[in-house]
C-alpha cells in the first residue's frame, strides 16, 4: 500500500546531500539554551527559506526556572575562555583547553580561577567513598557521574571543582580499551539556585596518567581559568509545514541539540528530517502526493524542547495522527558498531505506527542478491527492540497524550556522546535510508484514504500473530505471549486515531483473541506475578518524569534523607529507569500497585513491586503524585495520607 510513496521518495531522496547538513551542523556548538544553538537553528531556518517553505520559530524561556509539562527549562550558559594547565613540580602542561575542544570543559560550569591540589575519590558518588578523604578546597578527579558527585564532593564536603575522566563502555562495541584518548560529552544540569561549581573532562588515557602520578607520591595542581556567564534566553523552537486538505498533522522530529561535534548524535537526525521535508515538499509541488492531514517537520533542544512546543498549546498532541523521532540515525555501521532499530513503546502504548515504520524499513533497505541470484538480503544490520526511553518520543507515546510515535535510532554506537563523534563516521546511504523510512511513514499516514487504513488494520493484526507465534517458541513463553496478546489488541484500538470503523476495529480485535485461542497461545497458569496491593496512585503531572531526578519540581528543596532516598531507589532494581517510567506511563488514578506491577513485569520480565511501592512514595512526597482517600499509602509512605489531604 506505501509502495509507491516509497518509490517516489527513494528516487528523490538524497544521502550525500544529507550528510552535507550533517557536516554543518557540526560546526555548531549546539548546547542548549546557547548562543551555538541559536545559530544551529538560524542555520536550519536560512535552509527552509532557500527550499521555499515557511519557517515558524517558537521562542520558549531559557531561564532555569520555567517549568513545561513539569520538565525544567535550562538555563542560557556560554563559555568565552576555559583552560585547564597541569601544575607537576617545574612542569606544566596544558591539559584542556575549551577553545581548541569544546568537550575538554564541563559544560555549564561556573567561572572560575586559582591553583588547586588534586584528590582521587574513588568513583564519589557513595558517601562512604569520602571516608578518610579530605577534599575540601581541591580538585576532585572522579569517573562517577558528576551530578552526583558535585552533590557529595562539592556541595556536601566543600571541593572546589571536578576533574572528569569517565565515559559510558558499550560492551562489545566500546570496551575500555576501545578510544582512550576520546573525550565524554559531560554537562551540569542546574536546578534552581543550587551551588554551582566547575569542572574539566580528561581522556580516560590522560586521566591514568593522572592518577598514577598521585599513586606514586607526586602533589600535582591544577591551574583552572574560566570565564563563563549563565543568563535568561529565548530558546528557538523550529518547525515548517507543508499542508493537507484536512485537519491534523502528522510529525517528523529531531532534536537539533548537543556540543559541537555530535555528528551522529544528533546533527544526522536533524540533516535527515530537514532531506525528509524537501523531498516531500518537491513530490507536493509536482503533483506526486496529495495530502489529507498537513506534514510538520520539528526541530528542537532534546526532550526540553519537545516538552515545550506541546506545552504552548493543548491542542497539538491531540491534533497529531502519528509522529516519529529520528535520533542517531546516521551511522556508518561498520565503523560505529550499530544497528537500525525500531523502538516499540511499551506494550499497553502500542500504535500502528511500529507496524508500520518496520514494514516500511523492511522494503526501503537496499537488498543485495545471493550468489547464483534467487536470493535476497540486507547489508544493513535491522532489528526490533522494546521500549528504553531516553529521547524525544517518550513524551509523545505517554498514554497521557498517546500520539503513535516510534523512534528510529542507529545503536550502538562506539563514538556515543564522545569528541570522536566526527562527520567522517556518517554515512550518506544510512541517511538517505532513514529519510526513506520517514518520509514514508510520515506520507502514507497523511494521505492515507479508507482503502489504505484498513490495510494498515490487517497489516497490525498480521504483525501481533507472527509476533505472537515467534513468543510461543521463546524463552519464558507464556510471559511474552501475554505480553504480545495485549501488545497486539492495543495496537489495533490505536487506528480509531485515524478513523477506522469502530466495529471494523473491534472486530480485528476479536479475532486476534481467536487467533490465540485456536492455536493455542494463552499465557497459562502461573504467567502472572501475584495481584500486589490495592493501594492506587495517581500522578499530578500529566507527562513523563525528568530521569536526572535532582531536576525534579521540589528536589532543590528536599532534605538529604530524600535525596538518598532516590538515590538507592535507583540502584535498586536492573533497568529501574525504564521500569519506573513504565510505572508512570500506567499511573492513571484508577489503577492499583499490584496492577501498575503487572504492567510493568508484562514490559520488563521484573516483579518489582517493592521498588515501584517506594518509588510512588518518592513521588508523592515531591508533590508529583497522590494517593486516594482510601488507598493504605502510609503503608509505603509515612507522609502520603498528609499529601494527600493537602
Amino acid at each position: 500500500m506505501f509502495q509507491g510513496v516509497l518509490e517516489r521518495v527513494r528516487r528523490e531522496a538524497s544521502g550525500p546531500r544529507a550528510l552535507e547538513t550533517v557536516r554543518a551542523l557540526a560546526r555548531f556548538h549546539r548546547v542548549q539554551a546557547s548562543p551555538g544553538y541559536d545559530q544551529a537553528a538560524d542555520w536550519m531556518a536560512d535552509q527552509l527559506e532557500a527550499l521555499g517553505l515557511g519557517v515558524e520559530v517558537e521562542k520558549v524561556p531559557g531561564d532555569g526556572r520555567t517549568r513545561s509539562l513539569g520538565y525544567l527549562m535550562p538555563e542560557g550558559w556560554e563559555c568565552t575562555h576555559a583552560i585547564a594547565t597541569f601544575v607537576d613540580g617545574d612542569t606544566r602542561q596544558r591539559v584542556c583547553d575549551y577553545g581548541a575542544e569544546k568537550l575538554s570543559l564541563i559544560l555549564r560550569s561556573a567561572p572560575a580561577r586559582g591553583r588547586y591540589p588534586i584528590v582521587v575519590v574513588d568513583d564519589g558518588t557513595e558517601d562512604a567513598n569520602y571516608a578518610g578523604v579530605d577534599v575540601k578546597g581541591a580538585v576532585v578527579l572522579t569517573g562517577g557521574v558528576v551530578q552526583r558527585v558535585h552533590q557529595l564532593a562539592v556541595v556536601e564536603r566543600g571541593a572546589a571543582g571536578l576533574l572528569y575522566d569517565g565515559r559510558r563502555l558499550l560492551p562489545p562495541v566500546r570496551d575500555r580499551f576501545d578510544d582512550p584518548d576520546a573525550l565524554t560529552y559531560t554537562s551540569f544540569w542546574w536546578n534552581g539556585e543550587e551551588p554551582r561549581a566547575w569542572g574539566f573532562v580528561l581522556s580516560p588515557r590522560a586521566g591514568e596518567r593522572v592518577r598514577e602520578r598521585l599513586r606514586s607520591g607526586a602533589r600535582p595542581e591544577l591551574d583552572v581559568e574560566i570565564e563563563s556567564r549563565a543568563f535568561t534566553t529565548d530558546v528557538p523552537l523550529l518547525s515548517t509545514r507543508i499542508p493537507g486538505q484536512a485537519p491534523g498533522e502528522v510529525l517528523i522530529l529531531a532534536h537539533l541539540c548537543h556540543p559541537q561535534p555530535s555528528a551522529n548524535d544528533n546533527a544526522s537526525g536533524a540533516a535527515a528530517v530537514l532531506e525528509c521535508a524537501r523531498v516531500l515538499a518537491a513530490l507536493r509541488s509536482r503533483g506526486e502526493l496529495e495530502l489529507g492531514p498537513s506534514l510538520r517537520f520539528l526541530w528542537v533542544p532534546e526532550l526540553t524542547g519537545t516538552y515545550a512546543w506541546l506545552a504552548h498549546d493543548a491542542a497539538r498532541a491531540r491534533g497529531l495522527l502519528a509522529a516519529v523521532n529520528l535520533d542517531m540515525v546516521g551511522q556508518d555501521q561498520e565503523r560505529c558498531g550499530s544497528t537500525l532499530l525500531v523502538e516499540h513503546p511499551p506494550w499497553f502504548s502500542a500504535s500502528f505506527g511500529e507496524e508500520l515504520l518496520v514494514r516500511v524499513r523492511e522494503r526501503a533497505v537496499d537488498w543485495v542478491r545471493s550468489y547464483s541470484g534467487p536470493g535476497h538480503y540486507s547489508r544493513t544490520r535491522m532489528a526490533e527492540v522494546p521500549y528504553s526511553g531516553g529521547s524525544d518520543h517518550v513524551v509523545f507515546t505517554d498514554p497521557a497524550l498517546g500520539v503513535p510515535c516510534p523512534m528510529l535510532i542507529q545503536w550502538p554506537d562506539r563514538y556515543y556522546h564522545t569528541s570522536h563523534d566526527t562527520p567522517d563516521k556518517t554515512d550518506p546511504a544510512s541517511l538517505e535510508l532513514a529519510v526513506r523510512c520517514a518520509a514514508t511513514y510520515a506520507a502514507f499516514v497523511a494521505s492515507a484514504a479508507r482503502p489504505e487504513r484498513h490495510w494498515l488494520l490487517d497489516a497490525v493484526g498480521r504483525g501481533a500473530r507472527q509476533r505472537l507465534l515467534r513468543a510461543a517458541d521463546a524463552e519464558r513463553a507464556p510471559w511474552q505471549l501475554e505480553r504480545e496478546r495485549r501488545r497486539g489488541l492495543a495496537g489495533l484500538g490505536s487506528l480509531a486515531r485515524l478513523g477506522v470503523d469502530a466495529e471494523r476495529v473491534a472486530a480485528a480485535r476479536r479475532e486476534l483473541e481467536a487467533f490465540v485461542q485456536r492455536e493455542g497461545l494463552q499465557a497459562g497458569p502461573g504467567a502472572r506475578p501475584g495481584s500486589g496491593s490495592s493501594a492506587r496512585p495517581a500522578r499530578l503531572v500529566a507527562a513523563p518524569l525528568h530521569d536526572q531526578r535532582h531536576l525534579l519540581p521540589g528536589f532543590d528543596r528536599s532534605d538529604k534523607e530524600t535525596r538518598e532516598r532516590w538515590h538507592r531507589l535507583d540502584a535498586q532494581a536492573a533497568d529501574a529507569a525504564v521500569l519506573a517510567s513504565v510505572a508512570w506511563y500506567a499511573c492513571d488514578g484508577r489503577r492499583t500497585l499490584g496492577e501498575i506491577a503487572e504492567i510493568a513485569w508484562l514490559e520488563t520480565g521484573q516483579e518489582a513491586p517493592d521498588f515501584l511501592a517506594t518509588f510512588f512514595a518518592a513521588t508523592a512526597k515531591l508533590g508529583l503524585s497522590t494517593w486516594s482517600e482510601d488507598d493504605e499509602a502510609a503503608a509505603f509512605d509515612p507522609d502520603a495520607r498528609d499529601t494527600a489531604a493537602r
